[in-house]
């Protein structure tokens, strides 16, 4: 089962702003999604967002979250990416469930692993030799497949 894009970015968020962090760009966030997809479809089979990542110059990058976050620049997202809830009728900020405990697990593990390196390393490292980034550029597509992602972080879990 997979998510709202939207709704895991803003999960990603609301633990940078549980934590105070200060470091979280549109480009760290874009990376920590890509690792969090990652891990997800790692451990489970199966996609985190519902939609694809996208073979941009500074690595995989989902265009809807670009656009939501581009606002900040390079610096410190401060802010909830928001849609239009019918039901209340008013912008809100929506996170995935507590309960999908899968979802973050797989959010915790990208945390732990790669919160703490720098946006521009993040992104060098979505560059290397192999990686479904990499291999989806050299085959010249835009989009890069689940298949090509899963295949790489469940590699990652027997090193």
């Amino acid at each position: 089962m997979s998510f709202a894009t939207r709704h895991v970015m803003n999960s990603l968020l609301e633990r940078s702003f549980k934590e105070g962090r200060d470091d979280i760009s549109p480009m760290k966030a874009q990376k920590l999604l890509f690792y969090t997809h990652g891990w997800h479809l790692a451990i489970t089979g199966e996609p985190a967002i519902d939609q694809q990542f996208e073979v941009w110059p500074y690595g995989p990058v989902v265009g809807q979250i670009y656009h939501g976050l581009k606002a900040f620049g390079s610096g410190k997202i401060t802010k909830y990416l928001t849609e239009f809830d019918f039901a209340a009728q008013k912008e809100t900020a929506f996170v995935v469930n507590r309960e999908c405990k899968q979802l973050y697990d797989a959010l915790d593990i990208a945390w732990e692993k790669y919160v703490g390196i720098s946006a521009p390393s993040l992104s060098a490292m979505t560059h290397e030799e192999g990686s479904p980034w990499a291999v989806a550029k050299a085959e010249g597509i835009t989009s890069i497949p689940n298949d090509y992602i899963r295949e790489y972080f469940v590699g990652l879990t027997k090193q």
